[in-house]
């Protein structure tokens, strides 16, 4: 067997995912293990050896199981949360711990990890991810690095989830990182280092900092862009990427090329070997140190998943190369994916391990079946040669390029809804891109201390690359159809599609290939042509004849689902977090939106610019392609909203503005606009008052969906509003005190009123004096910060309101 470790690699993967998915308790799982491996020695020894693949494989499960089971529990229950949960009070805590990796700037300020010994002088472990503000946190981060004690005054709350149908746990996700609490410390002043770390841990954080610094100093200054590019091309550090060049990097499906993976390992390994055969160094000589190198620069690079599995991998490999032994790559692949399964067994449900370890297997096993293995011609001439070589390695780059879309397609459309073929051209662009700037920057980094100008050189070589890889991604720009936003497929989908392309490469003849094409075939088309049948609603779809309304949950934020009975939905808002690089639409909204259902709008509404309300629009408008933007009145100055239009003109979906007394009819449902009127002057930023008011009626039920107005316009809108025997208000401004006026309120005499606002939300929404306003005017309350998604149905007589997070159920009439 050519990869004897598979035997061990799969079915202990395949033990941890078990475990972690449906859950496995001890006593069984060690009782497994033990006859699983009692079996195989016995087959070893009675010469039994059809047996022991399989008592082998069986016992590896079990290990697999025991581990990823115990891992899981441990990580939902560290003893930090049990601490938090019985001693936490609001004032800051005394945090004392070691720095996990590197302090990453943000929008904001900086952010540590810490893994925690102490609080409060109480011996606790768990991580705690914490927020520092304040000019400050810039200029002291270079000090908080991985590795170093620290102590810090800072303020805990555990992780929030949005509680909407088809959106993942963000607790739990951090959970398996083992991040357990977030913090929140108002100044680097509350920060203060006790003591350094090891000498390996200390000479990797200064190797970090070289890197940064020169690379600052080389590529920086011909850009800054660039600079954060190549920054993580050779260390990992992706805090000085622009958002806007990531999203472009993902859409295009080229992103892999700046995170460290097998590709910048295998160049650093050849690069390390054609230095040691430069100055004449033994092969075993040259492989021993190469390997030292390797295994330090991926310490020092952070071992995130492709990191790891990179450089065990090429560890495995130069090890194998110092006692002359030449391993297959499969080989040395299961020997890495045993390794993270064993050391850190949450690492396999990290995505990025999946699409690590997914796309190395398929360009390793499929690409050799259908690249040609080289041929040499010693008559050919020198010319001949080369150009048959570079052809060669355009089809080999071609065969793993197809190879690892096919092999990650469905994983991408689990983890992130897209699926995207522009990489299939770009990386013919991309990897060579990607090969020139790791050689550029560093070169640029080993010369800096030498001489300036020619690290000033090479960083402009790598600067170029740089921008001849971000411009590859404009792609997308020109041809959108080339990333597909699909709902997340079922898991008997993605089994079924792998399965088919197992028969397709390792079956023999027709017999066999034949139907497993057929498979591949109309698995795909399900995933990309009925995504319905794909995953099936999350949600339960409201009766026959009746329409929804859901007040999803997006924290502190709008978002609020029209969707009428025989009518497309629509979307009013889109939710959103100001300052933050986090994409709410696509990690939230459009993830809940299809989890009821929804494919294509008919309408996305924007009751005003602010970021928690159009935030999260640019994904909306890419997803599910609204027939029609509604918009309030236009404030030229907005940023967002003149990026917005722009993607809207690109995609040729019309922008209408709305204006007091327009109403239209969509199914049932007769919208009617209550405000904004035509404005007297030009606006020079948004104003909540401007907010489209909208009042949608479904026979004697209206619902009452105010944006952010205020008392200052409140008046003018209830007189404008008819009553209906049964009123469901959206709260105006998320509750906050200078709304939900007494005469708002007499107007409408609402039978329920719902919250959208963030639990724990530094605003205070909303504000208690109002939530008694409603109570008092005999409404029933339901908040998103509570109560999750928020439901109504109704048939325009009967109106039931129903929770996602809570599990509230109550009839209104």
């Amino acid at each position: 067997m050519s990869a004897p470790a598979l035997l061990l690699a799969c079915p202990m993967l395949a033990g941890v995912a078990a475990a972690v998915v449906f859950g496995s308790g001890p006593p069984e799982t060690i009782a497994v293990v033990a006859l699983g491996w009692l079996a195989a020695a016995a087959a070893f020894w009675s010469g039994r050896r059809s047996i022991f693949p399989a008592a082998v494989a069986a016992g590896s499960f079990a290990v697999g199981a025991a581990l990823g089971g115990q891992a899981e529990r441990a990580s939902r229950n560290a003893p930090i949360l049990a601490w938090f949960r019985e001693y936490a009070r609001d004032a800051p805590a005394a945090i004392a711990g070691v720095l996990r990796e590197d302090a990453a700037r943000t929008a904001n300020g900086v952010s540590i990890v810490v893994d925690v010994s102490a609080i409060d002088g109480r011996r606790v472990s768990g991580g705690v991810r914490v927020s520092i503000a304040g000019d400050m946190a810039a200029a002291a981060a270079s000090d908080w690095q991985a590795g170093r004690e620290v102590s810090i005054a800072a303020s805990l709350r555990e992780p929030l989830d949005y509680r909407d149908p088809g959106v993942a746990s963000d607790r739990l996700r951090l959970a398996r990182q083992g991040i357990v609490l977030l913090g929140s410390a108002k100044s680097a002043a509350l920060v203060t280092l006790r003591a350094r770390g090891s000498v390996l841990s200390e000479a990797a954080g200064a190797l970090r900092v070289w890197v940064r610094r020169a690379t600052a100093a080389s590529v920086g200054r011909w850009s800054p862009k660039s600079a954060g590019v190549v920054t993580a091309i050779l260390i990992g550090d992706r805090g000085g990427l622009d958002p806007d060049d990531e999203r472009r990097l993902q859409d295009a499906g080229t992103y892999h090329v700046i995170a460290i993976s097998g590709g910048n390992i295998a160049l650093l390994t050849a690069m390390l070997v054609a230095l040691g055969r430069a100055v004449r160094l033994p092969p075993r000589a040259t492989a021993a140190a190469s390997m030292a190198l390797v295994a330090f620069y991926g310490y020092a690079a952070g071992l995130a998943p492709s990191v790891l599995r990179a450089t065990v991998g090429g560890t495995v490999y130069l090890g194998a190369r110092t006692v002359d032994h030449r391993g297959t790559p499969l080989n040395a692949l299961a020997v890495a994916a045993v390794f993270a399964a064993a050391t850190a067994p949450l690492t396999l449900m990290d995505p990025g391990f999946v699409l690590s370890f997914g796309a190395t297997v398929a360009i390793v096993a499929g690409a050799s079946r259908l690249a040609p293995s080289p041929t040499r011609d010693r008559r050919a001439g020198a010319g001949r040669r080369a150009c048959r070589t570079l052809l060669l390695g355009a089809r080999t780059l071609c065969a793993a390029t197809i190879c690892a879309e096919i092999a990650l397609a469905p994983v991408s459309a689990r983890f992130f809804g897209r699926v995207s073929a522009a990489g299939l051209v770009l990386n013919f662009a991309a990897i060579p891109l990607m090969s020139v700037i790791q050689i550029a920057g560093l070169l640029a980094v080993a010369v800096a201390a030498v001489s300036t100008a020619a690290a000033a050189a090479a960083g402009w070589v790598a600067h170029v690359a740089t921008l001849a890889l971000l411009g590859s991604a404009s792609l997308v720009d020109a041809a959108p159809w080339l990333v597909l936003d699909v709902p997340p497929p079922a898991l008997w989908l993605v089994a079924l599609w792998y399965l088919g392309w197992l028969v397709i490469l390792l079956g023999r003849g027709r017999s066999a290939r034949a139907p497993a094409t057929a498979v591949v075939c109309v698995t795909a088309a399900i995933m990309l042509l009925s995504p319905g049948l794909a995953r099936g609603h999350l949600a339960p779809a409201p009766a026959e004849g009746w329409t929804r309304v859901v007040v999803l949950d997006v924290g502190q934020g709008d978002a609020t689902l029209l969707w009428p009975a025989d009518a497309r939905p629509m979307l009013v808002d889109a939710g959103g977090i100001p300052g933050s690089a986090f994409d709410l639409g696509r990690r939230v909204t459009l993830p809940a939106a299809w989890a009821f259902g929804v494919r294509s709008l008919e309408a996305l509404a924007l009751t005003h610019g602010d970021p928690d309300h159009i935030g999260g629009a640019p994904a909306i408008v890419r997803a599910l392609r609204p027939a029609a933007i509604w918009a309030g009145i236009p404030v030229p100055r907005s940023e967002p909203l003149r990026r917005l239009r722009e993607a809207a003109d690109r995609a040729g979906i019309p922008w209408a503005e709305r204006r007091t007394g327009q109403s239209l009819m969509l199914g049932p449902a007769k919208i009617t606009v209550l405000n904004p009127p035509d404005p007297e002057w030009e606006r020079q930023k948004v104003r909540n008052d401007d907010s489209i008011v909208l009042e949608v009626r479904i026979g004697d039920v209206a619902f009452v969906l105010p944006g952010d107005i205020t008392k200052a316009v409140e008046p003018a809108v209830a007189a404008r509003f008819e009553p209906a025997q049964v009123v469901i208000v959206k709260a105006p401004h998320h509750g906050s005190p200078g709304s939900s006026s007494p005469p708002f309120l007499a107007a409408t005499h609402p039978a329920a009123v719902i919250f959208s606002a963030g639990r724990h939300n530094p605003f205070g929404h909303p504000a208690p004096a109002i939530v008694d306003r409603y109570r008092a005017a005999g409404a029933h309350v339901f908040s998103t910060a509570d109560d999750g998604a928020v439901v109504v149905d109704t048939n325009g007589q009967h109106v039931r309101v129903w929770t996602w997070g809570s599990r509230r159920d109550l009839w209104l009439r």
